[in-house]
């Protein structure tokens, strides 16, 4: 197998070289499609976001954090981190927290959306932030480059104990809560966009199974060894139906929002049912995934580069090819908090080095520019450019050898080579079908 020599000037920038493309360099551009949910606190680290060419990153707006009992408010945290993702040409994607534990009802606490006390100082909170990052040149954060559009309320609400978000107060309170939020958006800057909090993974796969549209066991593993498992028997149970008709189809078919969420952990070949779900239950409004990624380690899979690799392409492709518009990956660092599941799920390691899913992302970016479009295809995918530009992308043997033209080796993840006497595509972890060098990755 020979290395990366020749390089050519290519369509989508970058070191793109006759023999292949080395995606240990950082990625040229920034793909619309492509973003993390979570990216830290720390904005000295969100270049790795814009190295591994992704336009996107969700953060957090917490009531707790940014208000105060007085009524006024410190934007010092908040500024920092839109003006950190910001300068490396992020957008920043929203999620609101109702933690403020002088202005929400004390039996609500065990969730990050505690119910408020009253419902107009909730709104008046959500009004003033997006007033300040919403670029109309009134209040706005001092340096601020561009709008932020995209806000969220309600993350995974229907669980009363989950404590990344959840509701602990009545559904009813909940349908109000969320249509305050949404008309507060709105109130301030009519052109962002309202995306309702996410459907968890595993409440949805219960869901599915309580509706008859499948017959699986969910399970979900934690750090002190725990371990939460619905049979399907469980899932069909009465307590279940009342959380599946009452709180999650009735906020998706009642709330006022603009876009549908649904987090994407586990395996993969459940997020068809998912997605299905969600755009019926939501009346077919827009989607995207404000979470997702893998390998999940709750159903038995184990980690390894391979798997976290082809992670990376299989959800996001998958997303897209079924009509979302972005899957935001979970986590930048492996140092973050999370479930047993998740915790290799991350981008880089506890030493901040890359691991295989930032090539995954690296070369992504170079596929979907803006106007781009995803088919799936037996055994792969079909990326659609703006120009009539055109590549098919197969998992290991999913392309006739004769038809290879380029692949991304087992023991090379951050090289896609191309298939000549000298570079077998045999044992490739993915292959392309169709010459690179003129489609979607070279002039």
């Amino acid at each position: 197998m020979r290395g990366i020599s020749v390089c050519l000037a290519a369509w989508l920038a970058g070191p793109v070289c006759a023999d292949g493309l080395d995606l240990s360099e950082p990625a040229p551009l920034q793909a619309p499609a492509l973003g993390l949910a979570f990216p830290g606190n720390q904005p000295q680290f969100y270049d790795l976001l814009r190295d591994a060419g992704m336009s996107w990153a969700r953060i957090s707006a917490s009531w707790r954090r940014i208000g105060r009992e007085d009524g006024s408010l410190s934007f010092a945290d908040l500024d920092r981190r839109v003006a950190g993702l910001q300068a490396v040409g992020v957008h920043p994607f929203v999620t609101f927290e109702s933690d403020a534990d002088w202005a929400t009802d004390p039996a609500t606490h065990r969730v990050k959306n505690a119910t408020p006390t009253d419902m107009t100082a909730w709104a008046a909170f959500i009004t003033a932030v997006v007033e300040r990052y919403d670029g109309d040149g009134h209040a706005d954060m001092p340096g601020l480059r561009a709008p932020v559009r995209m806000w969220q309320a309600a993350n995974e609400y229907v669980s009363d104990t989950n404590a990344s978000g959840g509701w602990a107060g009545s559904n009813a309170d909940l349908l109000i809560y969320v249509n305050a939020a949404h008309d507060a958006v709105k109130a301030a800057d009519p052109a962002a966009q309202f995306v309702l909090g996410g459907t968890a993974a595993f409440v949805m796969d219960v869901a599915l199974v309580n509706q008859g549209y499948a017959d699986w066991t969910v399970r979900q593993f934690w750090q002190d060894g725990s371990e939460l498992v619905y049979a399907p028997d469980k899932s069909r149970g009465a307590e279940v139906t009342a959380l599946v008709e009452d709180r999650l189809k009735f906020i998706l078919e009642n709330a006022r929002y603009d876009i549908a969420d649904i987090h994407l952990y586990g395996p993969e070949e459940r997020d068809g049912d998912r997605i299905a779900a969600l755009t019926a239950w939501s009346g077919g409004k827009p989607f995207l995934s404000s979470e997702c990624g893998g390998p999940n380690l709750d159903y038995g899979d184990s980690y390894s580069p391979q798997a976290h690799f082809m992670a990376v392409i299989e959800r996001n492709l998958n997303v897209l090819a079924e009509g979302g518009s972005a899957c935001l990956w979970f986590g930048l660092g492996e140092e973050m908090v999370t479930t047993t599941g998740n915790a290799r799920v991350p981008l880089y390691d506890m030493d901040r080095q890359p691991k295989p899913g930032v090539y995954a992302y690296r070369l992504l970016s170079r596929l979907l520019p803006k106007g781009a479009s995803v088919r799936q295809i037996a055994g792969g995918w079909q990326i659609d450019g703006p120009e009539g530009e055109q590549v098919q992308i197969f998992r290991k043997g999913g392309a006739a050898d004769s038809e290879i033209t380029h692949c991304v080796p087992e023991v090379r993840l951050d090289r896609v080579l191309k298939a000549t006497n000298n570079v077998n595509c045999a044992n490739s972890i993915l292959v392309f079908k169709g010459d690179l060098g003129r489609d979607i990755l070279n002039e």
